[in-house]
C-alpha cells in the first residue's frame, strides 16, 4: 500500500492532487484543516491495518502501543498459519486496529463524506443555475410544497428545456397532480370487510365512523356493522361504541386470542363490516402479530393505510404495511397540516391509490373524495402560507446532488 500526504489550498485542490498522482482507484484516509489549507491522507491498494498505522505516522491522536507478539510454531514445517505469518518480519511492525482507531476512521470517513457531498452538490447546483435556470426555477417550487427530491428531480426531468416564466409555475404542478395514484371513486359503497390499518394517532377510529356514517347515506344502517381490535389504548373502544350508538349499528370487540374470521362468519349478513385495528407505532413488533391474523384472512378482506399529513415518516408506515397488499390509502388531519409533500411523496412513490382526504373532526362532512388536482392546490396554499425563504445553500444540499456519496467508497 502507497500512501501520501498532500497540503493544498482546498479541498477541491487537494483531491485533485490525489487523482493525478495516485489515480483514480486512490482512497481518501483523512483529511484535516491546516494552517494555509487542508491536508489530505490517501493511499493506493488500500490495507485498513497499514492504514492505521499511517494514520499515526501523520499524527493520529492516541497512539495505541503494539500488540504483543504472537508465539511462533512449536514444530518447524508445519503449514503456515496466521500466527506464523503474523511473526514474520513483514508484519511484525504493523499494529491491529483497534476498536478506537477504527471508530477514529469512520469518523474521518464520514467527515470526508460529507465535505465532498456538500462540495458536489453546490457545483452541480451553481451549473444548473447557469445552464438551465429554468430547471432551478421549478426545483424551488416543487422544494416549496415539500416534496422528496427524488420526486422533484424526476418531475423537473419531464420538463421542456425551454419554457416561459409562467409555464415554468404551473407545468411542474400538473406533472405532479397527475403522478398522484386516485383510486375508484367511493369504494366503501362496495361494501364486504373494510381495515384500516396505520400507526397510533392517524384518525383511524374517527374515519371508521366516517366511512360508516358515508355508507349510511346510501344504505340502511343495519347493514354496517363495526369491529374493533384495539385492546391497547385506554379509551379507544370506548369513542368506537359512541360512535356506533350515535349511527345505530353494533359494535363487535374482538379480542387478541379471539378467532376474527369467526367473528366475520357472524357477520356474514351485513353489507359493510369496518374493522378498527388498534394503533401501534410502525417500529413496534407487536404490529407484526396484528398484520398475521389480518393476512390470514386473505381477499376477503380490504385493508387501506390511513397517513396524517401532519405526520412523519409516511414512506416508512407504507412500507410497513405493504405486506397486506392494501387497497389504497386515506389521508387525514389536512387541517393540521402545514405541509403535504411528504405523503404525498410517499402516495406516488408506493403507487398505492388515494381514495378519501379528512381535515376535520365532523362526521361524516369532514371526509371528501380524493382528487389530484384539489390536493397540489391544497400543498400550494400551505407552500404560500408558510411563506419561508430558502437559501440556495439548502436547496444544492436537497436537490443538487442526487447520488451521495458512499463513506465506504470515498475514492479520490
Amino acid at each position: 500500500m502507497k500512501i501520501k500526504r498532500f497540503v493544498a489550498k482546498s479541498m477541491r485542490d487537494a483531491i485533485r492532487q490525489v487523482r493525478d498522482e495516485q489515480g483514480p482507484d486512490a482512497v481518501i484516509l483523512s483529511n484535516r484543516r491546516v494552517p494555509g489549507g487542508v491536508e489530505v491522507v490517501s493511499a493506493t491498494d488500500y490495507d485498513a491495518a497499514l492504514a492505521q498505522q499511517a494514520l499515526r505516522q501523520f499524527g493520529s491522536p492516541d497512539p495505541q502501543p503494539p500488540p504483543e507478539k504472537p508465539k511462533k510454531l512449536n514444530a518447524p514445517g508445519r503449514p503456515t498459519d496466521a500466527a506464523a505469518v503474523a511473526s514474520s518480519p513483514a508484519t511484525l511492525p504493523v499494529a491491529a486496529a483497534t476498536s478506537s482507531e477504527l471508530v477514529q476512521m469512520q469518523r474521518e470517513l464520514g467527515s470526508m463524506r460529507k465535505l465532498l457531498e456538500e462540495q458536489l452538490a453546490g457545483m452541480h447546483w451553481n451549473e444548473l443555475k447557469r445552464s438551465q435556470p429554468h430547471r432551478v426555477a421549478v426545483l424551488r417550487t416543487l422544494d416549496q410544497l415539500g416534496l422528496a427530491a427524488e420526486l422533484a428531480n424526476s418531475i423537473a426531468d419531464e420538463m421542456p428545456l425551454k419554457l416561459e416564466a409562467e409555464a415554468a409555475q404551473t407545468l411542474p404542478l400538473s406533472l405532479l397532480a397527475r403522478r398522484i395514484p386516485i383510486g375508484q371513486q367511493d369504494p366503501i359503497l362496495d361494501g364486504g370487510v373494510v381495515a384500516l390499518v396505520g400507526p397510533t394517532g392517524v384518525g383511524k377510529t374517527t374515519t371508521i365512523a366516517k366511512l360508516a356514517a358515508r355508507f349510511a347515506q346510501h344504505n340502511r344502517a343495519r347493514d354496517i356493522a363495526l369491529v374493533t381490535l384495539d385492546h391497547y389504548r385506554i379509551g379507544a373502544q370506548e369513542q368506537l361504541f359512541s360512535y356506533g350508538r350515535l349511527l345505530g349499528v353494533p359494535v363487535h370487540s374482538v379480542a387478541p386470542n379471539q378467532d376474527l374470521g369467526a367473528v366475520l362468519d357472524q357477520l356474514s349478513d351485513r353489507r359493510l363490516v369496518l374493522v378498527d385495528t388498534a394503533g401501534m407505532s410502525q417500529r413496534d413488533r407487536t404490529l407484526a402479530q396484528q398484520i398475521d391474523r389480518l393476512g390470514q384472512l386473505g381477499p376477503r378482506l380490504r385493508s387501506y393505510v390511513v397517513l396524517a399529513a401532519n405526520a412523519s415518516g409516511p414512506d416508512e408506515v407504507v412500507r410497513r404495511f405493504a405486506a397486506l397488499k392494501p387497497s389504497g390509502c386515506v389521508l387525514t388531519k389536512l387541517d393540521e397540516a402545514s405541509c403535504i409533500g411528504a405523503p404525498l411523496s410517499a402516495v406516488i412513490g408506493s403507487g398505492l391509490p388515494l381514495s378519501y382526504v379528512a381535515h376535520g373532526q365532523r362526521v361524516p362532512e369532514d371526509l371528501h373524495l380524493a382528487h389530484a388536482d384539489r390536493l397540489v392546490l391544497c400543498a400550494v396554499q400551505l407552500a404560500r402560507a408558510a411563506v419561508k425563504a430558502v437559501d440556495d445553500q439548502s436547496l444544492a444540499q436537497r436537490l443538487g446532488n442526487p447520488v451521495p456519496i458512499s463513506a465506504s467508497s470515498l475514492h479520490a
